[in-house]
């Protein structure tokens, strides 16, 4: 059991590293916020939520395979993180207002000069 805890620990690092390269500071952020809101759209079943989100990824993010691995893996993180911390699902309203900010800002992050 102590097992899976490091090798998440290392597939971080390794995929930080990997992401670091190709991004920004602010540019993985506004992945791993997606990330995270994503993981509670899928809990709390606010699917429409989560095809904006992909949408917004697929349509904004260069196609490099370590920035959907970062997102996926935000996604599971903050999915699980939900469940163990027992969290109530937001309204439908605030949600939908979290997830326009968030997708507002990685849209900002990766405008293109």
């Amino acid at each position: 059991m102590l097992m899976i805890p490091r090798i998440l620990m290392l597939l971080s690092i390794l995929f930080g590293m990997n992401v670091a390269e190709a991004a920004s500071d602010d540019q993985l952020a506004a992945i791993r916020a997606l990330g995270s809101l994503n993981g509670v759209a899928l809990h709390c079943g606010r699917l429409d939520q989560t095809q904006r989100i992909k949408q917004a990824l697929v349509k904004t993010l260069p196609k490099q395979r370590q920035l959907g691995e970062l997102f996926d893996y935000q996604t599971n993180k903050s999915f699980m993180a939900f469940i163990n911390d027992d969290r109530v699902c937001p309204s439908t309203e605030s949600f939908r207002q979290q997830v326009d900010l968030a997708i507002g800002e990685l849209k900002t992050v990766y405008q293109r000069p």
